[in-house]
């Protein structure tokens, strides 16, 4: 179970609670993408297929233990992860930060080992959330409201290699006077679908 739910949700589970549903006030969701994966995976074995996404994804575990950031899921070749849940946490966006960047020490240059370059997108943004366990025998502890959709379309609307933000997301880290690791470059007002025109940034270390 633990390999599948939070630590402190598996414990209300094995306590009896068979309802969860949580409002998290504040919470950082991060979408991280393989550019073009269908075509790269076009006429490759099925091996070959799993054991690329294993041995990237399993990096992507390990820096998330690193920062404690919680993995939510992987959809195909999406790997979705959440900062703040399910403990909330007043540095979630801090903490997300820094695993973004770290992650794209590992995606700036990623080759497999028959030498096919991979690139990949990323997308966070901040804001309230609901988070909950779905399912009886599959179960699965998911995420959802605005700032899950609004990562999501972060990730969809970046750039390769880049690491795409809200303009909310900049704000709280720009809030916090004792961090100055990152540094934006405006991205201007795209059209983001289901949002209409939002100001958005990339970001990079500033180290």
């Amino acid at each position: 179970m633990l390999n599948i739910l939070p630590l402190s949700i598996a414990k209300r589970l094995k306590n009896g609670e068979t309802f969860i549903a949580d409002k998290i006030n504040e919470a950082t969701i991060i979408f991280v993408d393989i550019e073009k994966f269908t075509q790269l995976s076009q006429g490759a074995t099925p091996d070959r297929i799993v054991i690329v996404l294993n041995d990237i994804y399993s990096k992507f575990d390990q820096i998330s233990e690193k920062y404690g950031i919680e993995k939510i899921k992987t959809i195909g070749d999406c790997y979705m992860a959440a900062s703040g849940v399910p403990e909330q946490r007043k540095d979630h966006a801090i903490a997300a930060a820094n695993w973004a960047i770290d992650i794209g020490k590992i995606i700036s240059n990623y080759v497999t080992e028959d030498g096919t370059k991979i690139d990949f997108r990323v997308g966070l943004d901040a804001g309230p959330v609901v988070a909950g366990v779905i399912g009886e025998k599959k179960f699965i502890y998911d995420l959802w409201g605005d700032t899950v959709n609004t990562a999501s379309r972060m990730e969809t609307n970046g750039m390769s290699g880049m690491i795409h933000v809200t303009d909310k997301f900049k704000k709280i880290i720009e809030n916090d006077k004792l961090i100055n690791n990152f540094k934006f470059e405006s991205r201007g007002e795209i059209d983001i679908k289901g949002k209409g025109k939002l100001k958005t940034w990339f970001m990079t270390n500033n180290i």
